[in-house]
């Protein structure tokens, strides 16, 4: 029997603690011994203060990018998505495609060890392909490896050689496995820690940092002197769990910390113009909105989907809650994402939701339990609340549950008649910019939890078969023509209340500098140094327009 979650994180303590014995030896020195070596200082800590707390550290289940911009300093993936949203080398130093696209040959770069001293190879590789194929035999909802099912097989050529030969081209391959679910750990790593083959809560991999300590609070990783490449400047990084957004402003304010992620919307004026801080804040690739449950009354009824659509002033949050760090959406997918096409609009139009309401024989007084993370995504409660009050303008009683992300993911991660609640707020994300990467993972019935992230438990088998084509399509016109019809018939049905596309704003103090903070919303902090200079930004190209 398959296992639900299997490797579901935290339920209420902590499963990882490094426990370090000291043995302390004391000596007694005669008078004239030498002096004593200088004390080694201890190596500076680079804070850092983020909303959420991990789900999960076993890589197979790192579905967001929350949780991969903390493993990504301690893993690595063969390939890589750079700062303009290209695949560039990592591991693998260089690669060929066969002809008919269904073969990969990786060659590795040499002289990499992991954090045990394991040196990499092909072997270690075919290794971690085992295991995920393991994974996805056994834990019925991991995403990563129910990816690698077009795989047929991975072969080690030569000590530094592997080839994946794929049932048939799948043209973001090497997107998919820029993602940490597809890193590469050390094959001894189930040995160690306590972990399990199935469930490696301690990665070991060949990255910049190490995991020295989990605690409910804070992720504490130690400088890896084994690093193949740069030596990062700071000897350790301190990644804080806090949820409220204005603590973690407190911490920056009171040099607690040195960076936080999403400060308040509110306060990015004041904090850009003070001189102790820098601010950067792009357009992102992540996409907010409310999912519905399609299988539960009253959204199992389109009418009630598309009357929720038109209760909300989504331009008025954007201005009175976020600021203007956000961008109304037009399709299901941000723009710049290669297979985005706009769509429509859900203008504001509380009159004609209420009448469609009264069509669909709503009660005034329905009530409906809405869920929202606390801390995921910028000003999200917040904006729940807000959300409640349109939503009570237009009759319904709303209630808004705050949780805290694992909290919530067990809320949401179960069969749908488990699931109790009617709303959640939601986003994503892609991990390449591709609607591959985000389209099948919300919208397609196969992806329902528990196996896979589409919570809106939304069916329409039209854009089931139109993602399926979609996603094998190598023809770039054809792909993108099939994807535009899925949006058109997704954004028809109305199975979320489609918000914006967020922007991320990052902020750290003056001086510091090499920090890059990419439009997925991974933020590169493993090689930030002391400085002077001012950050340098560098453009985005908008790709995959297709209408």
């Amino acid at each position: 029997m398959r296992n639900p979650r299997l490797v579901r994180f935290y339920g209420g303590r902590t499963v990882l603690v490094l426990s370090l014995v000291v043995a302390l030896l004391v000596v007694s020195l005669p008078l004239n011994a030498a002096p004593a070596r200088p004390v080694a200082t201890a190596p500076e800590t680079l804070r850092i203060g983020i909303g959420v707390r991990p789900d999960t550290l076993e890589i197979s289940q790192a579905t967001n990018a929350a949780v991969a911009n903390l493993l990504e300093n301690v893993v690595e993936t063969l390939v890589t998505v750079d700062e303009n949203g290209q695949i560039a080398p990592q591991l693998a130093e260089r690669w060929e495609v066969s002809p008919n696209g269904r073969e990969y040959t990786f060659h590795l770069a040499q002289g990499v060890s992991f954090q045990d001293g394991t040196p990499l190879n092909a072997a270690a590789v075919v290794w971690n392909y085992d295991r995920l194929k393991l994974i996805e035999a056994d834990v019925s909802d991991c995403v990563a490896a129910e990816q690698l099912a077009p795989v047929e097989s991975v072969k080690a050529i030569d000590a530094n050689t592997v080839r994946y030969t794929l049932s048939r081209p799948i043209p973001t391959f090497l997107g998919t496995v820029s993602w940490v679910a597809f890193g590469i750990l050390s094959p001894r790593s189930d040995k160690v820690f306590g972990n399990q083959k199935l469930n490696i809560q301690h990665p070991v991999g060949t990255g910049p940092f190490t995991i020295e300590k989990l605690s409910a609070d804070q992720l504490e990783l130690r400088r890896f002197d084994g690093y193949r490449g740069e030596r990062p400047s700071f000897g350790k990084l301190a990644f804080k769990f806090i949820t409220s957004p204005q603590e973690r402003e407190k911490g920056l304010a009171n040099n607690q910390l040195d960076v936080i992620l999403l400060p308040s919307a509110k306060q990015l004026p004041a904090l850009a113009k003070n001189a102790r801080y820098e601010v950067v804040s792009r357009p992102s690739s992540r996409t907010i909105f409310v999912n519905l449950n399609n299988q539960k009354a009253p959204f199992n009824d389109v009418r009630v989907r598309r009357a929720v659509n038109m209760a909300i002033d989504k331009q008025a949050l954007i201005e009175q809650v976020l600021h203007g760090a956000g961008t109304v959406m037009d399709s299901p997918l941000a723009a710049g994402i290669a297979g985005y096409c706009s769509v429509g609009s859900y203008d504001y139009n509380p009159a004609a939701a209420r009448a469609l309401l009264a069509e669909a024989k709503v009660a005034p007084g329905t009530r409906l339990t809405m869920l929202t993370p606390k801390g995921r995504y910028l000003e999200d409660e917040a904006v729940a609340n807000k959300i409640a009050g349109y939503l009570r303008e237009v009759g319904f009683a709303v209630t808004v549950k705050a949780l805290d992300w694992p909290a919530m993911m067990g809320e949401l991660y179960r069969p749908p008649a488990q699931v109790t609640a009617d709303m959640h707020l939601f986003g994503w994300a892609p991990t390449f910019p591709d609607a591959a990467g985000q389209l099948p993972m919300l919208y397609q019935s196969k992806e329902w939890p528990p196996f896979g992230p589409a919570s809106t438990f939304y069916k329409n088998p039209q854009v089931d078969r139109l993602l399926d084509q979609a996603v094998l399509e190598a023809a770039p016109g054809t792909r993108n023509d099939l994807f535009c019809q899925a949006e058109k018939a997704i954004w028809n049905d109305a199975p979320a209340i489609f918000l914006w596309a967020q922007s991320f704003p990052v902020t750290f103090r003056e001086g510091l500098t090499n920090i890059v903070s990419l439009p997925s919303e991974k933020v590169q902090v493993a090689f930030a140094k002391r400085g002077t200079a001012k950050p340098v930004e560098k453009p985005v190209p908008q790709k995959g327009k297709s209408r």
